[in-house]
């Protein structure tokens, strides 16, 4: 009866959290909206809040037909770029413009063919001519937008962008059906900040270009990085495994204490009983969270370093053409290769977590929605971003088969203890 109990309540749990996922999904596409205005056409410029040394700049633009008529879109200009015309002090990250972002289902599969924008002009300031994108051209239909994505990156060495606010233009020209073919601009803004990241990152990147000096290859370089992160790592997952193992030594234990005081007007009690069973054994409760507490500002850092990282632009993988694309933005025959190599790995990384008597029930959702979960989101990590976390997942499964198969030998498979149910 208890287990049931307990696989009802992780299956809710499990519905709850999707659920929220998905009300989260649907928030994000209305807050990405573009807001109405009266102008006949809007034009929204949404850069990063903020930027790094050496990090690639994405500037989303969403125009919107607010007008009564059909339009259709021709090009598309980066005026300016703080106070200098053009793309200023950043450069087209080669091979990749302008594109225009496919119509989507569910949100993952496109269902159109898109083209990148061809580059007209790049001086005194970057032109784009936009109207090919589709084989039918860009066209909106009263009250419909469509999104360009313009990528550029910072150059490195003596010509590097100076940290500050930048103040991004960008104008957009389009045809209006209803008046005679007449060709319209229409201007947006978008401010960001160009800053210093924080030590860890930094000392982070600077590791990378090391181990990139040794073996010419960012994508060994980021395999060479992950391992040595688990083997620096190892003492602090020992204690963790540590701490859970000892905890599961003790289920027997703590199952007849339940079963001793199963009352409320026990509980204090209990708790008393439960907490000198603990220090009889020298189980500390805090030694299994403490490593992933200290772990966990390194994970922060490493996403930063790698996810938005321009030396990575010109640094091919196997099917990608650069560690830096995401999957998102590959051919849909290689697109789900990387996902489904992150999803897979988090899987293995789940079930080799077990300690032998383990109630694997309370993991389910950890176990199964979880590699489902990182899946999803690595279609929009970049290639280097998802291979860090595939390799740190396959490490971690083998060095946790390890740990648990030599804290474990020679301990007996505790049985579980159910408690009788007082219905008769």
């Amino acid at each position: 009866m208890i287990q049931k109990s307990s696989r009802k309540n992780t299956y809710r749990l499990l519905l709850v959290v999707i659920l929220l996922l998905g009300v989260l999904t649907l928030a994000g596409c209305v807050t990405t909206a573009t807001p109405s205005s009266s102008a006949p056409v809007s034009v929204v410029v949404s850069p990063p809040a903020s930027l790094g040394p050496k990090e690639n700049l994405q500037l989303t633009v969403t125009v919107r037909n607010n007008s009564v008529s059909y339009i259709r879109l021709r090009t598309l200009s980066v005026v300016s770029t703080g106070d200098q015309p053009g793309s200023g002090p950043f450069t087209l990250w080669s091979g990749r413009t302008a594109d225009l972002s496919a119509k989507k289902l569910l949100g993952i599969i496109p269902t159109e063919k898109t083209s990148p924008a061809v580059l007209v002009q790049q001086s005194p300031m970057l032109v784009f001519n936009i109207e090919k994108m589709l084989d039918t051209g860009i066209g909106l239909a009263v009250g419909e937008s469509r999104t360009i994505v313009i990528h550029l990156t910072e150059p490195t060495g003596e010509k590097a962008a100076i940290l500050g606010v930048y103040k991004t233009i960008v104008r957009v020209s389009y045809e209006d059906y209803d008046n005679k073919n007449k060709l319209t601009e229409t201007d947006g803004t978008g401010v960001f900040q160009l800053k210093n990241r924080t030590v860890l990152p930094v000392g982070i990147r600077w590791i990378i270009e090391q181990l990139y000096k040794l073996v010419h290859n960012y994508a060994v370089a980021i395999i060479l990085l992950t391992l040595g992160l688990k083997l620096i790592t190892e003492p602090l997952t020992r204690m963790q495994f540590k701490s859970t193992v000892d905890m599961q030594k003790l289920q027997p234990q703590l199952a007849k204490l339940k079963a001793k005081y199963p009352n409320k007007e026990d509980a204090k009690q209990l708790n008393e009983e439960t907490m000198k069973l603990y220090k009889d054994n020298n189980v500390n409760l805090f030694s299994g969270c403490l490593p992933l507490l200290v772990q966990w500002p390194v994970f922060l850092a490493l996403f930063t370093a790698i996810n938005n990282y321009s030396p990575f632009n010109s640094a091919p993988f196997l099917w990608a053409p650069a560690l830096s694309m995401t999957s998102s933005g590959l051919p849909l025959a290689t697109g789900f290769i990387m996902p489904i190599i992150v999803g897979a790995s988090t899987y293995v990384q789940s079930i080799t977590s077990f300690i032998p008597g383990q109630d694997r029930s309370q993991m389910a959702m950890l176990t199964y929605f979880m590699p489902i979960l990182l899946a999803y989101w690595a279609y929009n990590f970049s290639i280097a971003l998802a291979l860090y976390w595939a390799l740190f997942s396959l490490f971690s499964a083998g060095q946790q088969y390890l740990v648990i198969k030599r804290l474990t030998k020679g301990m007996p498979v505790p049985e579980p203890v159910v408690k009788k149910s007082s219905k008769k």
